[in-house]
């Protein structure tokens, strides 16, 4: 299944989510830890258009072992210290400038991912990050966090910083 149909069944089940809990009902951001890391797996989605607003490669988690090793799937821990990506919905939260330049705090709204916040998990750019498939390449990992190319970050920014209350759904 591609990764917009993936995403598309995802997102009926996520605005109606939104709406109940008083979230943003115009975007939503996805990441599809199912899918090869040197692939398009990040989505910015438009529920209006029921369609994606742009897509790109995303890093994921490396684990503790090593930091920043090219591992094409994700596992996935709520542990901290284990330096893998989280499932579920998070809350984008606020906005500030970091060791990577723009970067959004996360607040896990489920159990699998609620450790978010105190695990410094946030949603940032990185040089070392990729824009377009690599694939069969690795993106680079991370220490738990979302992490965009810096050119697909500023493009998201543009977005988050118009709107308010945005979540992002990590799924496999």
């Amino acid at each position: 299944m591609s990764l917009r149909s993936r995403v598309a069944k995802r997102a009926k089940a996520l605005r109606e989510f939104c709406r109940k809990e008083g979230y943003n009902t115009d975007v939503a951001l996805f990441v599809d830890l199912a899918r090869h890391s040197g692939r398009r797996r990040f989505v910015a989605w438009s529920f209006e258009q029921n369609a994606p607003i742009f897509t790109c490669p995303v890093s994921h988690g490396s684990g503790a072992k090593e930091s920043h090793v090219r591992s094409a799937y994700a596992e996935v821990s709520n542990v901290d210290g284990s330096h893998l990506s989280s499932l579920g919905r998070a809350l984008v939260a606020e906005r500030y400038e970091g060791r990577y330049g723009v970067a959004y705090r996360l607040d896990g709204l489920d159990e699998s991912n609620s450790n978010l916040r105190p695990r410094c998990v946030v949603l940032h750019g990185w040089e070392h990050t990729t824009s377009y498939p690599i694939w069969p390449r690795s993106t680079v990992g991370s220490h738990g966090c979302p992490v965009l190319s810096r050119a697909m970050m500023q493009c998201l920014d543009e977005i988050l910083r118009s709107r308010q209350r945005i979540v992002i759904e990590i799924f496999k």
